[in-house]
């Protein structure tokens, strides 16, 4: 499915009702938007990845982990690096 839209002049597009009727996105709802090489992906986001997501973060908390004194500022470094090459779908 391709359809060409147009870009107003605050970079907002408006996602055609085929499209959101195909990927379930309702009025409200959210979506993630991703740029890889010289495209944009939009994805769905299901209700059920949010819940899954809460809950790691409810697990995460739970933990009662103790910090990392040694090489700490490396790891970190390396989390967010690694975070950040997945959100820009490097990895």
């Amino acid at each position: 499915m391709e359809e060409t839209v147009n870009v107003d002049k605050q970079g907002r597009v408006v996602l055609p009702s085929r499209m959101r009727e195909a990927l379930g996105i309702k009025s409200g709802g959210e979506a993630t938007i991703r740029l890889t090489g010289n495209q944009i992906i939009i994805e769905a986001t299901s209700v059920e990845t949010k819940a899954r997501v809460a809950e790691w973060g409810r697990m995460a908390r739970s933990l009662k982990a103790e910090a990392i004194s040694e090489g700490g500022e490396e790891s970190h470094k390396w989390v967010s690096r690694e975070y950040a090459r997945k959100k820009l779908g490097l990895s």
